[in-house]
């Protein structure tokens, strides 16, 4: 059996499978271990990655990053407030408060 595990940090993630002989990290497209996480909307494609990192600086506001440290979070918090004021997108608050 063979068991999945992805660790999303608020600036890049990993993936790695866990077999009979240790674990495997997963690399992206570029061969690397670690991917921006990152996700970039256009007109009529979204760019995941490294391509949603790269496509950020066109578009920053169609672009969401930055946003684990939210998670879990009360929009009221004066922490939370500052930080949502330095995000380049929209935010609102959820009917249970959170963001």
């Amino acid at each position: 059996m063979s068991v999945v595990g992805f660790d999303i940090g608020n600036e890049n993630c990993v993936i790695a499978v866990v077999k009979q002989r240790g674990v495997d990290v997963l690399l992206n497209d570029e061969s690397k271990r670690e991917t921006p996480a990152v996700v970039c909307f256009g007109e009529k494609q979204r760019f995941l990655g490294s391509a949603g990192a790269a496509s950020a600086m066109m578009n920053p506001k169609s672009t969401v990053s930055q946003v684990k440290r939210l998670i879990g979070r009360k929009f009221s918090e004066p922490d939370v407030q500052r930080d949502l004021r330095m995000l380049p997108f929209q935010t609102s608050e959820a009917p249970d408060g959170g963001i």
